[in-house]
């Protein structure tokens, strides 16, 4: 590693800077929680250093803590934040109406009748679909595909499975008809 050569002034500036950059740091912290704190945040213990540090040394003291007054847990977050999917729950609704595994091209379909889309939205409708079904079957897992030996991808929820891409019998019967 190489090494600094730097003057006597140099060097108590550059302590000097950092200090300060400290104790600004240590305040803006100390604001922040207590507003934390007062919007009903987590107990809170935050070291704060006493006096002014930009003259002299600490000289090993420990920091002092400060404790927040109230002791109230920080409300758990259910949803993940972002825009939702108007078509989670349509695809989901229809797949139970229908009560068989479909295609993406048969799903597309049912989807725009149900919703009463115009056919020259059908490429934009089929392709929210497909990455739809793609997230509910990779981030939440209500979905599954499999296919039966041809190109077409059949999408199925997840309860029609057995094991992991093996479908119920009862249900790879309403495919084969």
């Amino acid at each position: 590693m190489a090494s600094l050569n730097l003057s006597d002034t140099e060097l108590s500036e550059m302590k000097d800077f950092y200090r300060e950059e400290l104790d600004r740091t240590e305040k803006r912290l100390v604001h922040i929680k207590g507003i934390l704190t007062q919007l009903g945040g987590n107990k809170l213990s935050l070291p704060v250093k006493t006096g002014p540090t930009s003259t002299g040394k600490r000289r090993g003291r420990p920091p002092k803590k400060i404790q927040a007054t109230e002791s109230v847990e920080a409300p758990k977050i259910k949803k993940k934040p972002g825009r939702k999917s108007q078509w989670e729950a349509v695809i989901l609704k229809r797949l139970r109406q229908l009560n068989k595994p479909v295609t993406y091209d048969e799903l597309t379909d049912e989807i725009m009748v149900l919703s009463k889309i115009s056919a020259n939205k059908r490429t934009s409708t089929k392709q929210a679909i497909v990455s739809v079904v793609f997230r509910l079957r990779n981030r939440d897992e209500k979905l599954d595909t499999f296919s039966v030996g041809k190109k077409e991808k059949y999408i199925a929820l997840k309860q029609w499975f057995d094991k992991p891409g093996e479908i119920k019998k009862e249900y790879s019967k309403k495919v084969l008809k």
